[in-house]
């Protein structure tokens, strides 16, 4: 199993803690761990013994796997990197070409709605990437982090959007030089084919989506921002027109298509 679904499993799990918890509580109960009866099927110092090991065994586990899965992703993205030999060719025209479609996440920031990374980097529905690390590189460069990154599966871009509140979903096109990994692309040049929205309203989890809407947000060293989030009727209804916009005026203002 790869380290990838190791850690989607992981945070599903800690997703069904509390009601594991809730069923452990209850079962408790039930034993007479919380009350005083004369004959119980369990004595009463196991059951809370039980339940003092479960409170601190449990998280203690779910840490120590976070440690382990974290240290093998850090070895594997090490092998990555000693391995970019492999990514020098003799001749641009060797360069293995093929098709690099996938998908990504990104907010929507700002009073005038900009396409936003997860690592805060700012983007026109049709981009070339630009190194902020160092002004010389063309992205991709092999040893470096910059270009335009999308998942292959979107299977796995939807799971990471879960753990990304606020995120949208993106089909994207990406052209010119570019790396393939095992679970996506690195590239040069980036276009956005659609803004996937979700089917519910993002604060209240509940009713369809059906206008955007923009907040403020409040950050660490005194940073600040405008975010867009996409809300059912009923919880965009206390927002001033000024900060709401329909769909096809947000797909106007990203130029681009948004189903």
């Amino acid at each position: 199993m790869s380290y990838v679904q190791n850690r989607q499993r992981l945070i599903r799990l800690i997703r069904i803690y509390p009601v594991i918890a809730i069923a452990v509580l209850a079962a408790a109960y039930l034993l007479g761990g919380f009350t005083d009866q004369v004959d119980p099927l369990i004595p009463q110092e196991v059951v809370i013994t039980a339940l003092y090991l479960f409170v601190g065994a449990v998280p203690l586990v779910f840490i120590i796997a976070f440690l382990i899965i974290g240290r093998v992703g850090d070895k594997a993205a090490l092998k990555n990197n000693n391995h970019t030999d492999k990514l020098n060719y003799q001749s641009g025209f060797d360069l293995p070409v093929e098709q690099m479609h996938g998908y990504k996440l990104a907010l929507i920031t700002g009073r005038t709605p900009t396409l936003t990374g997860l690592t805060g980097d700012t983007y026109l529905s049709d981009s070339s990437a630009k190194c902020s690390i160092n002004s010389e590189h063309v992205p991709p460069v092999a040893q470096c982090e910059c270009g335009f990154y999308a998942y292959s599966d979107i299977d796995e871009a939807r799971f990471e959007g879960s753990i990304n509140p606020g995120a949208f979903l993106l089909d994207v096109d990406l052209y010119g030089v570019g790396f393939k990994y095992a679970r996506g692309y690195r590239a040069e040049t980036q276009v956005v084919n659609e803004l996937i929205t979700p089917r519910r309203c993002q604060f209240c989890r509940t009713l369809p989506a059906k206008v955007f809407v923009t907040i403020y947000k409040l950050g660490y060293d005194d940073t600040s921002w405008w975010q867009w989030q996409i809300r059912c009727v009923i919880c965009s209804s206390s927002f001033k027109e000024a900060d709401k916009l329909s769909v096809a005026q947000m797909s106007e203002k990203l130029s681009l298509l948004i189903t």
